[in-house]
Order: structure tokens, then sequence, then C-alpha cells
């Protein structure tokens, strides 16, 4: 396909638009998970590296739906939803049972501020993708689309925390432990659910299909 006709496609076909974005955003979140990764081994800070396990499972759900959006029946279409729902629910389960831990355990997390600031700005920018994922998502109706569009609402949520996290370790002296356990519970259990519900969603399409 000729960079003309690609770029007509970009701009004339939705379902192209929305394939394309899907892989530039699923490059983004492998880099940036290598980045959190190698920040929370160079920072010993445990939390980034299970952040960063965490994005890798997203991408990886992006992945599924870039693998095989348009190019299989409903049925498989059925099959790959699921699976994107299991990577969901297995990621956010991981999420909060770490972050379970720190109502318990002390640890706070302090930065410069120009590392924080750098963490908040990356953390921010995939907030903002992840939402403009979901929007774009918003009046599609096939499984891959909407399972793609609850991976980037599940994604909106963890990001919300590792803004929230990287912004009030620029003030080490204020004691947030409890707080940032408590959002990253919040909204981990709001990620879970998303994929909880793709699960029944998934049976009740697999009993339709099966009539």
């Amino acid at each position: 396909m000729s960079i003309k006709n690609c770029f007509n496609l970009f701009f004339h076909d939705k379902d192209y638009r929305t394939s394309k974005i899907t892989m530039f955003t699923m490059y983004y979140n492998y880099i940036w998970a290598g980045i959190k990764i190698i920040f929370g081994i160079f920072f010993s800070t445990f939390y980034f590296c299970l952040s960063g396990i965490y994005t890798i499972l997203i991408a990886s759900t992006k992945s599924v739906f870039h693998n095989n959006y348009n190019q299989v029946d409903k049925n498989t279409s059925l099959k790959k939803f699921l699976k994107m729902a299991i990577l969901i629910l297995v990621a956010s389960v991981i999420f909060i049972l770490y972050m379970c831990r720190l109502f318990f355990i002390e640890y706070s997390y302090s930065y410069n501020k120009i590392i924080g600031i750098a963490v908040a700005a990356f953390s921010f920018t995939e907030l903002g993708i992840s939402i403009g994922g979901l929007i774009r998502a918003t009046k599609k109706n096939n499984f891959l689309m909407m399972a793609i569009k609850c991976c980037n609402l599940s994604s909106a949520f963890i990001a919300i925390v590792l803004t929230q996290i990287s912004l009030l370790s620029i003030k080490p002296e204020l004691n947030v432990n409890f707080y940032n356990a408590l959002s990253g519970v919040i909204f981990g259990m709001l990620s879970a659910l998303i994929g909880i519900f793709m699960i029944f969603y998934y049976k009740k399409q697999l009993k339709l299909i099966e009539q």
C-alpha cells in the first residue's frame, strides 16, 4: 500500500485509524513499561517495576486487538475478547495485591522534583492516550473494539494512580503512603471490575451465538 493510500485511509476510515493509533500506543506502552521497570530497579522501587509489568500486559491486550481486528470471524473475535478480558483482570489483580500491602508496610516514594515531574508527565501522557482511545472507540459495536475500549479505560485508571504517586513523591516530608495505597486499591478494583464485566459479557454473547 502506498503512503498516499495509507494517509487517505487514516483520515477517512475510522476503523483503520483506530487500528493504527492502537498500534502506536501499543509500542508506546511497551517502551514506557521498559522505562518504568528500569526506573524501578535503579531506584529500588518495586511499585514501578510492578506498574511496568501491568503496562506490558495492557500492551499485550492491544496487540491482540491489532493483530486480529477485521481479520477474524465473530466466534474467533469473541474468543480474542475473552483473552483480552483475562489479561486485564490478571494485570489488575496483581496491581491490587501489591497496593494492599502498602496498608501494612510503611513505604514512601521520594524523588527529586525533576524526576517526579518527568514521571508524572509520562504518566499523564499515558492517561491522555487511554482517554483518547476510549473516546475513539465509543461508537463502535463489535467485540474487539469494545475490548480495546475497556483496555483503555483500565489503563487510564492505573495511570491516575501512577500520576498521583509521582506528584506526591516531590514532597517527601508528607506521609502519603495510606492515600497512595487507597487510590491504588480503589482504581485497581475498578480496573478488575472491567475484566470481570468482560468475562460475563463474553458468556452472555456465547450463549446468544449458540442458540
